[in-house]
């Protein structure tokens, strides 16, 4: 049986047949070619290839037509649809039927070639994404590394206790998840787990809401209703963003804690309650009993136990697992073939900052999966705030026996290396390495020191990582081209990338 990847192309035009059979068998792959679109149906059924290019107008069958009854039959089909006629409603109707891609004649057969090695690693990638469709029905709390191992380790050792918690982290980073791990580990796990953001209830309706209230308590009170400390009886309460309640509010949830008992407002009987309270904070609540706005001793009462999560940028080692995490998701929800991130995708979500943490990153593997059309996700289909560029050197590093490295004051105005990278000489006044102190690194190991240190001093906070990146990463790409006169097939084998992948890299540094 062969290993060879099986090609199949569908077009009425001898001389397309002829050039795809000449360079498909060079590169490898097994080919099988059809002169109209009903010999191309009944052969993609016997032939079974993995990736099909048909042509829209054919006589007997249009190339339409054929997309949609095979799709109809097997959806994970990689179909690419080529015409002359490149008018919107076409590409459109192609796409809509399940299209992978849409090739315009004329075209370059490597590209074609490109395409094929995008689909066929997308194609071997979904087999992985589909072993993940169905999500885990437990804790979605995700993460191997080092900081959430001990994030995990004090869930294990605070659920089985009935004592209060305390969960700070920045806003995004995953504290109601911390909060429904303990619930769901603990003896509570049964009864309801009642989340209540501070934040989003007003301070007049704020103690009704907590602790219910009483027929004709106010205006429009025409009925008892129960409070969310009743209505979590026995379960657990999740009050997140406890730094936003107001003073006189945190010395009514203090009296509740203390005594186990609330009254409803407009009554004057003490229920008895038997929850337990997870509190989460994005605030120094330090800070904030420093400033009279947070009661210290709801502090010490809330926080029996405190659990510190890793804002996302401390846990970079996570993001490759909680984006597929996120993909498995979207596919168990959405109808088509499972998606999976590209290894450029992930390099580049690994090279971000994220404010917005976990959260930013599940918005952005959900815009990033609905805006691709392939089974695999690219650089290109990522938000904007993530693939942006940054301007950077056009050449080499030069380096002596005594080199210094001097940047402008902005990286951003030059085009030439030249004119950002100074090399001169140890006895001018500025400031100057001196590799005869270094027993083992060469000069250019020094001047590459010196560069990324002053890279590091311009580099803005927390995105220096991909600054710097994007630095060398933009400089190694013009230097690819330059080398092969701007010939991309070439520079992209030279570099070890696919030329889709070089043309992503090109736009995003405007190359």
């Amino acid at each position: 049986m062969s290993d060879k990847a099986k090609i199949l192309v569908i077009d009425d035009e001898h001389s397309v047949r002829w050039a795809f059979e000449k360079a498909l068998q060079k590169a490898n792959y097994e080919v099988a070619l059809a002169d109209n679109g009903l010999k191309g149906l009944n052969l993609y059924y016997e032939f079974k290839p993995d990736i099909t290019f048909v042509d829209i107008r054919m006589p007997e069958m249009d190339g339409l037509q054929i997309l949609e009854k095979v799709m109809a039959d097997d959806p994970k089909a990689l179909i690419i649809v080529m015409t002359a006629y490149s008018d919107m409603e076409t590409t459109v109707n192609a796409m809509k039927l399940g299209a992978y891609d849409f090739l315009t004649k004329p075209f370059n057969i490597d590209e074609c070639l490109s395409l094929i090695s995008r689909g066929l690693t997308a194609r071997n990638s979904s087999k992985i994404a589909e072993l993940g469709v169905q999500a885990p029905k437990s804790s979605a709390l995700k993460g191997n590394s080092t900081a959430m191992q001990e994030v995990y380790k004090l869930i294990g050792k605070v659920s089985g206790e009935d004592i209060s918690v305390l969960v700070c982290g920045e806003s995004g980073c995953g504290k109601e998840l911390v909060a429904q791990a303990i619930h769901f580990n603990s003896h509570r796990s049964a009864k309801p787990f009642w989340p209540i953001n501070c934040t989003a209830i007003s301070e007049s309706l704020m103690e009704s809401e907590f602790f219910g209230y009483e027929k004709g308590a106010f205006t429009g009170a025409a009925t008892s209703k129960q409070g969310m400390f009743e209505l979590a009886q026995g379960g657990t309460i999740f009050l997140d963003e406890i730094g936003d309640m107001n003073l006189e509010m945190q010395a009514k949830l203090l009296r509740v804690l203390e005594e186990r008992e609330i009254v409803r407002v407009g009554g004057n009987k003490r229920i008895s309650v038997d929850v337990r309270v997870i509190a989460a904070t994005n605030k120094d609540l330090r800070k904030l009993i420093v400033e009279g706005k947070f009661r210290e001793d709801l502090y010490h009462r809330i926080k029996v136990i405190e659990i510190k999560l890793p804002p996302l940028r401390e846990r970079v080692e996570d993001i490759p697992l909680l984006a597929r995490y996120f993909c498995s998701i979207l596919a168990a929800q959405r109808k088509g073939v499972p998606k999976s991130m590209s290894d450029e995708a992930i390099e580049l979500l690994c090279a971000y900052s994220w404010p917005g943490n976990v959260r930013e990153l599940r918005n952005a593997i959900e815009q990033s999966y609905t805006l691709s059309r392939d089974q695999l996700i690219l650089p290109e289909h990522l938000p904007v705030e993530i693939t942006k560029g940054v301007p950077v050197p056009s050449s080499a590093l030069s380096a002596t026996s005594n080199v210094q490295v001097i940047l402008p004051e902005s990286l951003q105005d030059k085009k030439n290396v030249s004119s950002q990278i100074g090399i001169i000489n140890k006895n001018t006044e500025k400031e100057t390495i001196n590799t005869s102190n270094a027993s083992s690194e060469t000069p250019e190991d020094m001047a590459v020191k010196m560069l990324i240190k002053r890279l590091l001093e311009r580099a803005p906070e927390g995105d220096a990582y991909s600054y710097v990146l994007g630095v060398f990463e933009k400089e190694l790409l013009l230097q690819s081209l330059e080398k092969h006169k701007r010939n991309q097939v070439q520079s992209a084998a030279h570099l070890g990338i696919t030329r889709n992948t070089l043309r992503t890299k090109m736009e995003k540094y405007k190359i």
